[in-house]
C-alpha cells in the first residue's frame, strides 16, 4: 500500500476517533409506561436528525420521584427530566434546577408569547422571574365516552348535552344511571355508567362546586360547605348511586381499564390517555367535563427541567428547546400525548385534526374553561398527603366529608404555619 493510502487510512481513523470523542451524551428521565416511552423515542429520533452528535439515554424508573431525588442527592442527576408544576416548588427551593434564563434570551426563535398564558409562569422564580423549566405540554381533563354505548342506549352524547346546556354533574349522574347495567341478572353490576380515579383525582370537583380552596401559595382552605358538597357528591357516585366503581373495584382494575375493557361508558382524564386509547377496538370520543356552580376543568402541566449539576447544559438546552419547539410539539399532537404547549400548534390542523381516523373532537381540550393552572401552594406534597389521608374514610363510607374536613384543615394550617 502506498504511503498516501496509509496516511489516508490513518487520517480517517483519527477523524472517526475525534467524532466519537465529540459525541455528546445526555440523559432524559421520564415517567409513564411503555407506550409513552415509544412515542418519546420517536421524538428523539427526530431530534437526532437535527443534532446527530447528541446521544440521549432514556431513564424510566418505576419509582420516579424517589429515584430522581436519590440521583440528585448523589450528585449524578439526569441532565433533563420531567417536572410537574406542583413539585417544581420543592425542587427549585432545593437548588436542584438549572437557571435557563440566559439560554432563553440567547435563543431568538424561542418566542415566549407562543406559550399558553400562565404556563411559563408556573416554572419561574417568584422573585427574579427567571425560568427554571420549560413546559413540555399540558392537559385539560375531558370526558372520554363510548359512542357505541350511547347509541345503543338511545341517549344524546355528552357533547350534545353540553351543547343543549344540560351537562352539569347532576346531568352526568342521571346519564350514568341509564348506562349502568347488570347484564346477566346476578345482582352484580357488569357495566358502570362512569369510572374515575377519584381517591387521587378528587381535585376536579371542588372548584366546579364553588370552592375556592387554593387562595394563595400560603393559604389553603378546604373546610367549607362547597368543598364538602363536592367531595360527598363524588363519593356518593359509588357509595349511594352505584354508577361508578368504588375503591374496592378500583383496587381490582384501574378506572382507565374499566373504560378500555368496555366495563364503563364514561371516564375522565387528560389527553395523555389518547396514547393508550387510540388503539381501542370501539368508537369513542371526548366531551367537556360537567359543570355546576361554575365551569371548570383541572389542568395538568409538566415541564422539562435541566439539572443544576448537569455536565452538559448546552446539549440539554438543545434537547429542551427542540422538544418544546414547533416541530416537537407537532409530534406531541400526533401522538395523542397531550395538548401542544405552543398556541401556534394547538390551534392548527396539526392538533385540531390529529388522529383523523378516530374522528375525535380534539378541540374540546381547548375550551377555555380555565386558562391556567391553579395557584401552586407551598408544601404541596405534605398538604396533598394530608388531604388524601383525611379523605380515605369518606371514600369507604365510614364518615361524611363534612366530618373529616375540620381535622384536615387543622393539619393543613399546622403545615403552613411551620413555614
Amino acid at each position: 500500500m502506498s504511503w498516501w493510502k496509509i496516511a489516508l487510512v490513518g487520517l480517517l481513523i483519527l477523524l472517526m476517533g475525534w467524532g466519537l470523542l465529540a459525541a455528546q451524551k445526555i440523559s432524559l428521565m421520564m415517567w409513564g409506561g411503555a407506550v409513552e416511552e415509544k412515542e418519546v423515542r420517536g421524538y428523539l429520533a427526530a431530534f437526532n436528525e437535527v443534532y446527530p452528535d447528541i446521544q440521549v439515554e432514556i431513564i424510566r424508573p418505576a419509582d420516579y420521584w424517589p429515584k430522581l431525588m436519590a440521583m440528585i442527592a448523589a450528585g449524578t442527576p439526569p441532565d433533563v427530566f420531567y417536572m410537574g408544576f406542583p413539585e417544581f416548588v420543592t425542587y427549585h427551593k432545593m437548588g436542584a434546577l438549572f437557571d435557563l434564563q440566559s439560554y432563553v434570551e440567547a435563543t431568538p426563535d424561542f418566542n415566549t408569547l407562543d406559550f399558553f398564558p400562565g404556563t411559563l409562569d408556573a416554572f419561574r422564580d417568584r422573585e427574579t422571574g427567571h425560568l427554571y423549566g420549560v413546559p413540555k405540554d399540558w392537559s385539560t381533563y375531558v370526558v372520554y365516552y363510548n359512542v357505541e354505548m350511547f347509541e345503543e342506549a338511545g341517549l344524546p352524547t355528552p357533547n350534545e348535552l353540553f351543547g343543549y346546556g344540560k351537562w352539569s354533574w347532576f346531568d352526568l349522574l342521571e346519564v350514568a344511571k341509564k348506562l349502568t347495567k347488570d347484564i346477566d341478572g346476578d345482582g352484580k353490576i357488569d357495566v358502570y355508567g362512569f369510572a374515575y380515579n377519584f381517591p387521587g383525582r378528587w381535585k376536579l370537583l371542588p372548584p366546579a362546586f364553588g370552592a375556592k380552596w387554593v387562595q394563595a401559595p400560603e393559604k389553603v382552605v378546604v373546610d367549607t360547605p362547597e368543598f364538602a358538597e363536592a367531595i360527598q357528591f363524588l363519593a356518593d357516585l359509588a357509595l349511594v348511586h352505584k354508577v361508578m366503581p368504588g375503591v374496592t373495584e378500583l383496587a381490582e382494575m384501574s378506572a382507565p381499564d374499566w373504560f378500555a375493557n368496555q366495563k364503563a361508558a364514561m371516564f375522565i382524564c387528560g389527553r395523555w390517555m389518547t396514547m393508550k386509547f387510540k388503539t381501542l377496538p370501539f368508537k369513542w370520543d371526548i366531551a367537556p367535563v360537567p359543570y355546576y356552580r361554575r365551569m371548570y376543568t383541572w389542568v395538568d402541566l409538566v415541564a422539562y427541567c435541566v439539572a443544576k449539576d448537569s455536565k452538559n447544559p448546552d446539549a440539554a438546552w438543545k434537547l429542551v428547546n427542540f422538544l418544546t419547539g414547533p416541530k416537537g410539539q407537532e409530534m406531541v399532537a400526533q401522538a395523542g400525548h397531550a395538548i401542544p404547549i405552543r398556541m401556534s400548534v394547538a390551534h392548527s390542523p396539526a392538533f385540531i385534526e390529529a388522529l383523523p381516523e378516530l374522528g375525535i373532537h380534539n378541540s374540546v381540550h381547548l375550551i377555555p374553561i380555565t386558562t391556567a393552572p391553579i395557584t401552586v401552594f407551598d408544601h404541596w406534597g405534605e398538604i396533598w398527603t394530608a388531604i388524601n389521608r383525611g379523605l380515605e374514610p369518606v371514600w369507604t363510607g365510614e364518615k361524611k366529608a363534612a366530618e373529616v374536613l375540620p381535622e384536615i384543615q387543622a393539619e393543613i394550617d399546622r403545615i403552613l404555619a411551620e413555614g
